[in-house]
């Protein structure tokens, strides 16, 4: 059956209505990383005990809020932010619900410190990874990759060797690291809202083929 002069007249707007724009989810997905080291790394260096407050920060803005960003950044077809923020997001959620489940005695098995320490390095490898990938995007974000590289193999050594002195060195830097990927949010927002370089990101160390 043909459709009718209205039904045609109201698909011809459906079908000229314009594809929905998504707004920039890495400024948010930057701040849960950023924030969430930054109050974690505080505990490594001794300002504070490890307790709830950085395990709920853990859970919901380092996971959560992350893996939301993940998953807008494959609607914007942005493999890069996929990979990070969905690989950080659940580096966070993992790391709270071990230490949540040791802490209520959910694991059988108290997590030693060599096992913390190659957890450590695995992600100490995709961080890596990312670093690699990272050469042709702003440098301020291959600062903050290489940041972090550097504090996951503090860790994991600390962690291998129960080094004291390594995990509050580790802290600071972990402090250093976050804050690096606060200033990177800050300066992708401000620079979006004002239309101009308020913040510099630097440029990429690297150039894609073709560009």
């Amino acid at each position: 059956m043909e459709p009718s002069g209205e039904s045609q007249v109201v698909e011809a707007r459906v079908t000229a209505l314009p594809s929905p724009e998504y707004g920039n989810p890495i400024p948010l997905g930057l701040l849960g990383y950023g924030m969430s080291t930054v109050l974690l790394s505080l505990a490594n260096a001794g300002v504070y005990e490890l307790g709830s407050m950085v395990l709920a920060m853990a859970v919901f803005f380092g996971g959560i809020a992350q893996t939301i960003v993940a998953i807008l950044s494959f609607r914007r077809k942005d493999s890069f932010a996929v990979t990070a923020f969905g690989g950080y997001s659940f580096l966070w959620l993992t790391f709270a619900f071990l230490l949540i489940g040791q802490q209520n005695g959910w694991w059988p098995t108290a997590n030693s410190g060599t096992a913390m320490g190659w957890y450590l390095f695995i992600w100490a490898i995709f961080t890596f990874g990312l670093f690699i990938c990272s050469f042709v995007a702003p440098r301020v974000l291959t600062l903050v990759l290489t940041l972090t590289w550097i504090l996951l193999l503090l860790l994991a050594v600390a962690n291998w060797t129960g080094n004291a002195t390594l995990t509050t060195i580790g802290g600071w830097e972990g402090v250093a690291t976050g804050a690096s990927a606060i200033y990177l949010a800050f300066a992708f927002l401000l620079n979006e809202m004002y239309g101009r370089t308020v913040l510099p990101v630097g440029n990429p160390l690297a150039r894609p083929a073709g560009a």
